[in-house]
């Protein structure tokens, strides 16, 4: 699915747009769905909270921001947990990390018209933390995503320096330190969308994103696959992982047998 030129741009930037990987029909069912997931499940907040919303937002907009986030959409949709075995979508991300693909979360990033939420600079490392770098993250715009709406912006080839040093703690989602990763000090790439677009991204690359100021949702659904051999951080080899495998097969010769077996 994906052509050389875009497997190299990926290895070079840390990202790659593929554009209308979804077609229309199924991007229609999978919006239909969420609509409804939305107005039955899900939860209107101002999203991520942080020290940081006082460098990105003005002081009248800092506690009016919008958003809502929603986890795992297949409990509630069978169209959405198709969504995740989604052959193109699987075959690029085969593409980019190798046979054997395991998923590992899907989540809603919705921002509601005029004041949806921003979100500061971060890898997506620290949410989940893994111990290699083999693992992408496949953002699906199931609306039009223009630059004012609150599109991706992306830090070319920030992907090569691993996992940064994040801002963390109870108050704060994790976000790099202001002072030295800042929009206003910090050049990034906008990656305006159109519905069933999908941009393929290492969690290790540097991103955020600004307001909504349109009057339509920006509604976009991440889906994260990494390979059986990046493990999540700390945990023990010998133990099994039994994120769903999306393509191939776990082979249990990767890992090593535990002792007495």
């Amino acid at each position: 699915m994906l052509t050389k030129k875009q497997v190299d741009a990926y290895r070079r930037d840390g990202y790659v747009k593929v554009e209308r990987l979804f077609k229309p029909k199924e991007v229609e069912q999978l919006r239909t769905d969420m609509d409804r997931i939305i107005q039955e499940w899900g939860e209107v907040s101002i999203g991520w909270h942080g020290p940081w919303r006082d460098r990105y937002l003005p002081e009248n907009e800092r506690q009016n921001t919008k958003a809502v986030f929603l986890h795992n959409p297949h409990f509630y949709s069978a169209a959405w947990g198709q969504a995740i075995f989604h052959t193109r979508m699987i075959r690029c991300v085969q593409q980019l990390i190798g046979p054997v693909v395991q998923w590992h979360h899907t989540v809603l990033h919705a921002k509601p018209p005029e004041l949806g939420t921003p979100f500061p600079m971060h890898q997506d490392h620290p949410f989940y933390p893994h111990d290699g770098p083999d693992f992408v993250d496949c953002l699906l715009h199931l609306d039009e995503t223009p630059l004012e709406s609150g599109a991706l912006r992306v830090v070319p080839g920030t992907h090569r320096h691993g996992p940064l040093q994040h801002i963390t703690g109870k108050e704060t989602a994790p976000h790099l330190p202001p002072d030295l990763y800042h929009p206003d000090r910090t050049e990034s790439v906008p990656i305006p969308a159109e519905a069933g677009d999908v941009i393929f991204f290492s969690y290790y690359t540097i991103h955020w994103s600004d307001v909504n100021r349109t009057g339509h949702w920006r509604r976009s659904v991440r889906f994260g696959y990494h390979t059986p051999q990046n493990r999540p951080t700390g945990k023990d080899p010998k133990d099994p992982n039994h994120n769903i495998v999306a393509a191939g097969f776990y082979d249990k010769q990767l890992f090593a047998a535990p002792a007495g077996a």
